[in-house]
């Protein structure tokens, strides 16, 4: 005798909310490796702009530089 699945509101709901879960972990885990990136790049240009006495604004873009290079490897992986 096979066990008829439930389909009930409950089971349902706690279905969908177990996805959500898991698409919003994710989503969590992800952003934080790109502020990460991002955090690591700008303090080692600011090393940098501080070592060559260049304005600290310019480390931004250094922070924009390694979030390009990793969001472009994050979704060259996914694609493969």
């Amino acid at each position: 005798m096979s066990k008829k699945p439930d389909w009930t509101i409950a089971a349902v709901a706690r279905g969908i909310l177990e996805i959500l879960a898991t698409i919003a972990g994710n989503l969590m885990r992800d952003v934080f490796k790109m502020i990460a990136a991002f955090a690591i790049g700008t303090g080692a240009s600011a090393i940098a702009c501080w070592y060559y006495d260049l304005p600290l604004v310019l480390s931004l873009l250094g922070g924009l530089i390694v979030l390009g290079v990793a969001l472009v490897f994050v979704t060259s992986s996914i694609i493969e």
